[in-house]
């Protein structure tokens, strides 16, 4: 990995290619300059969590702030200049993946023109998103680009890129899922049609009128629920989802109560759980297992911060590349059309470029879903639709997903 003495980062919208660059590319006790822009759609507070996260890193490098006008090339111009004649670096970079794309053209260019004036070679940079390869432009006509792949160099968690955005968490993210096993058996029960149609037979006939407030999409009292007692499914294809249920519960009967130590003794736990809230659960234990083999260090549930409304269910992190999980046990497009968008987005807006979201569902047409919003919000291809017939081994496509997306490692 080619180091700076004095490295020139642009800063866009996310800071996560810069904070990316910024640990990779920058010479021990060299100097990084974050160029933003100002006004109030500037992203001055953007460099400045950028600095902030960069300092409670432990970077050692002198860290300069230079405020230009995004589309005035002569704001740029001069403001890169006068970075660079106000440090003494021999070796000069520039990463270009942030910023506009005025001020990248024009900080090329004068970063360029510098480094001519000066005989020294600048080196020029920017991070492939689709590939997760750091690319280097050639040093000359007759050279070709060099890439290095950087998808496992740097490790970020969780609260790096909540860091990054100025977000902190509500509360600690569920790392351990409840009833797996369990959850496994309603996996496999609701791959089949009949498993699906008891199912759903089940929750409308049994758990909603029981459980919920009959004028309300809320959940009765604690109270009301605490007194509760659910009859189980009869039915031959769910019998191993009751069978699974009442060991992990120690439920003795054929009707369950809704009290138990594993859902800290909260009826309307066991409820959520019960009504669909398995599946984000069964998506942890999925990942968990195959955290090893694929190298996730970050797999969480419930995921709230202060700050915005986060409408996904589940992530892993692999390196620094971010993958959402948005659940959902319905069957209405509309409905798993708009939950996999807010999960895209936010996806986006968190793990930038390359981040990936996919919907877990029970779609019985998954891949019509997945092309009309590949067609509609993603033509790069960073979505996916796993649907109800996916469920009966869901570990291996989540698995397959991840490694086509994880860039050209070598």
């Amino acid at each position: 990995m080619a180091k700076t003495d004095h490295l020139v980062l642009l800063v866009g919208g996310n800071p996560l290619p810069n904070a990316i660059a910024a640990k990779l590319l920058a010479a021990p006790d060299g100097t990084i300059t974050l160029i933003h822009s100002g006004g109030a759609t500037g992203t001055a507070d953007v460099a400045q969590r950028l600095r902030s996260w960069l300092d409670r890193q432990g970077v050692t490098h002198h860290l300069k702030l230079k405020e230009v006008e995004e589309s005035n090339p002569t704001s740029i111009i001069q403001g890169v200049r006068a970075c660079l004649e106000a440090v003494e670096a021999q070796r000069v970079g520039l990463n270009y993946t942030g910023g506009t794309k005025t001020m990248s053209v024009h900080a090329y260019r004068t970063v360029e023109q510098w480094a001519k004036e000066r005989s020294v070679a600048p080196v020029f940079s920017y991070l492939d998103a689709r590939t997760l390869e750091m690319v280097y432009d050639p040093a000359d006509v007759g050279s070709s680009e060099r890439r290095i792949y950087i998808g496992q160099a740097v490790k970020m968690e969780l609260t790096d890129l909540l860091r990054l955005h100025g977000w902190a968490l509500k509360h600690q993210p569920t790392r351990t899922a409840l009833l797996p096993t369990t959850a496994h058996a309603l996996a496999n029960a609701l791959a089949t049609d009949n498993g699906f149609k008891h199912w759903q037979q089940w929750i409308a006939d049994e758990l909603r009128p029981n459980c919920r407030r009959p004028d309300k999409e809320d959940w009765k009292s604690k109270t009301a629920l605490q007194a509760v007692r659910l009859t189980l499914p009869s039915s031959e294809s769910l019998s191993p989802v009751v069978q699974s249920l009442q060991l992990d519960l120690a439920a003795q009967s054929s009707d369950l109560g809704l009290v138990h130590n594993v859902f800290e003794n909260e009826p309307k736990r066991l409820c959520e759980w019960l009504y669909g809230k398995w599946l984000e659960h069964h998506i942890l234990d999925v990942l968990h297992k195959l955290a090893d083999s694929l190298r996730l260090h970050e797999h969480l549930q419930n995921i709230v911060p202060n700050e915005i409304e986060f409408d996904v269910d589940v992530i892993a992190i692999r390196g620094y590349q971010f993958f959402a999980f948005s659940c959902s046990t319905d069957t209405q497009k509309s409905l798993l059309k708009l939950k996999l968008f807010e999960a895209y987005i936010r996806a986006r807006q968190l793990g930038g470029d390359e981040a990936r979201a996919a919907l877990v569902c029970c779609s019985d047409d998954p891949d019509r879903l997945e092309h009309e919003m590949r067609r509609d919000v993603d033509h790069e291809g960073r979505i996916k639709v796993f649907g109800r017939r996916y469920f009966a081994d869901l570990s291996t496509h989540i698995r397959d997903w991840i490694e086509s997306q994880k860039g050209r490692e070598s």
